[in-house]
């Protein structure tokens, strides 16, 4: 098959050539799904470096266990469920680290309660908030559309 016989071809005609070896049928895979896994990371670790990096990995993890799909679902929701494990693994480690930094900086500071910036409490806060909100709603009810 050509490249353009593939872009007329549905996903599970691309997927079973794919499984046989066949780079340009998972090419076009990638080309029709690559948004939206991007997104997806986008969405889970709002860094765009980290979505370009974890969907890119989603594609190199979906090309080596491309014999484990068995079409139980969409070839795009299956490589979706790749990208979340990928950022949901990411997401744990960055947790990790900040524990583990946490509990340095306590370890070397002597508490970490001494390095918490201070914070003042304003009773009346929340009550000017809402009366701002009041205020901006009824201007812009105000305003003719």
């Amino acid at each position: 098959m050509t490249k353009d016989d593939y872009s007329s071809s549905e996903d599970r005609a691309l997927v079973s050539a794919s499984q046989k070896g066949d780079m340009i049928a998972f090419e076009e895979l990638v080309a029709r799904h690559r948004d939206k896994i991007y997104a997806r990371a986008y969405t889970m670790m709002r860094n765009e470096e980290e979505a370009i990096d974890l969907s890119q990995e989603a594609w190199v993890k979906g090309w080596q266990r491309l014999a484990q799909f068995h079409g139980e679902s969409s070839f795009g929701t299956w490589m979706t469920r790749i990208v979340i494990n990928l950022c949901l693994d990411q997401l744990r480690k960055q947790k990790r680290q900040r524990t583990e930094s946490v509990e340095e900086l306590a370890e070397e500071s002597g508490g970490v309660e001494r390095q918490m910036p201070v914070v003042t409490v304003n009773p009346t806060e929340r009550l000017e908030r809402s009366e701002l909100r009041q205020r901006i709603d009824r201007a812009l009810n105000q305003l003719s559309y």
